[in-house]
């Protein structure tokens, strides 16, 4: 401390009042009462002096705090509350991630394509993050770095979900219009637009690891695949396996698919044999699907109104032998989708925090145990829109 700071202070302090007689009185009986008697006598003075001295602060201290020269805090220094980003930044290791809730979009990719609160209906990316379809009006529109549109294509009817074949060359999207909703496919350059199947659920399709068949829901609640090579449908009832059919998944470099019903996920890995599951009885509602590995599924869930249960992320392995429940992790907010990490068993979510309050996070259940709390959680973006709908897009 400089001289010159030092005897301003001092200064100050001299300006200050006085304690009364009264004041240091009642803090010298007040000290001396808490003293056992057999001890007042000894240690009196050096209280007293310790007392007046805190009272002489106090005093000191609600002068400045008057004067709004001194902020008085109490008690412990509580920590800030962390930040929570308000721009988009892509994961360490991956290509670009893209959500849509309350339809806007927020997107960011390693090439430098970036898009903050665009209107669209939907929007997926490329395998390698580069390009972005998406739905805008009643064309589908690829889009490229600097928010270049590369080409657009007027599908007659709002895009309600998009998917980019693995090997980039091909993209499967589903129209709704007056009659419903209708799967159709579509090169990657924008040319030679193909409708697969014109009765399809609105709903996002998946495709198989060569790039060959597409999976789908049918308005039934039927798992349905198409095959490109020999143009043939085949459907799977998996109704038994928590009810009717809402998502698909293929798993990453293997021919297994996913289906998730109402309340349970099915295991379809031949076509002449019988589908696995796992079901729940209907107590939960499961809002998203995907694959954590080749060897592993992940969903979202929340409870049916009426039960008293939190909402999970469960993951479930596929093995020789089928599908199980593998671990369980819980958290009190309503999820209202999830996807995989493409580089790492780390999944995005996307949780509910109010009526019209989204958070964008990367979630990571504990390992080893079956049943556990959600932790790992890691904000990457608040949105404040409307919580539905909503995707995400992780590459």
């Amino acid at each position: 401390m400089s001289a010159e700071l030092e005897r301003r202070l001092r200064r100050a302090f001299d300006r200050l009042p006085e304690p009364g007689r009264d004041v240091s009185a009642r803090t010298r009986s007040t000290a001396l009462a808490a003293i056992p008697r057999a001890e007042r006598r000894r240690a009196a003075w050096p209280f007293v002096l310790v007392a007046a001295a805190a009272a002489v602060v106090g005093l000191t201290a609600a002068a400045l705090a008057a004067t709004g020269n001194l902020h008085v805090d109490l008690g412990g220094r509580s920590s800030p509350a962390p930040r929570v980003p308000t721009r988009l930044v892509v994961p360490a290791g991956t290509n670009g991630i893209a959500v849509v809730a309350g339809g806007k979009l927020w997107l960011a990719t390693r090439r430098g394509l970036r898009i903050e609160g665009m209107p669209v209906s939907t929007a997926e990316l490329s395998p390698r993050g580069l390009f972005a379809a998406v739905g805008i009006g009643l064309s589908l529109v690829a889009l490229a770095p600097g928010q270049r549109r590369a080409w657009t294509h007027d599908a007659g009817g709002r895009i309600v979900a998009i998917a980019w074949s693995p090997d980039g060359l091909k993209i499967a999207y589903v129209t709704r219009g007056s009659r419903g909703a209708a799967l159709h496919m579509i090169e990657g350059d924008g040319d030679n637009d193909r409708l697969l199947d014109p009765r399809v659920a609105a709903e996002k399709p998946s495709w198989r690891a060569d790039s060959l068949a597409i999976a789908y829901v049918r308005p039934a609640g039927l798992a349905t695949v198409y095959d490109l090579g020999s143009g043939r449908r085949r459907s799977f009832d998996t109704r038994r396996c928590g009810g009717r059919a809402r998502a698909v998944a293929y798993a990453p470099g293997r021919p297994r698919l996913a289906v998730a019903g109402g309340s349970g996920v099915a295991l379809v890995e031949r076509w002449n044999t019988r589908p696995t599951c796992v079901a729940f009885d209907r107590v939960l509602s499961i809002s998203g699907l995907a694959w954590a590995g080749p060897r592993r599924i992940v969903t979202s869930d929340n409870p049916r109104p009426g039960i008293g249960a939190d909402s999970a992320l469960r993951w479930y392995d596929a093995g020789r032998h089928g599908i199980e429940s593998s671990r369980t992790a819980f958290t009190p907010r309503l999820l209202r989708t999830v996807t995989s990490s493409p580089r790492s068993h780390a999944v995005a979510v996307v949780i509910r925090r109010g009526p019209r309050e989204l958070d964008l996070a990367v979630a990571v259940g504990s390992r080893g145990a079956r049943m556990s709390r959600l932790n790992g959680i890691r904000p990457l973006l608040r949105l404040r829109v409307p919580p539905a709908p909503v995707s995400i897009s992780w590459r």
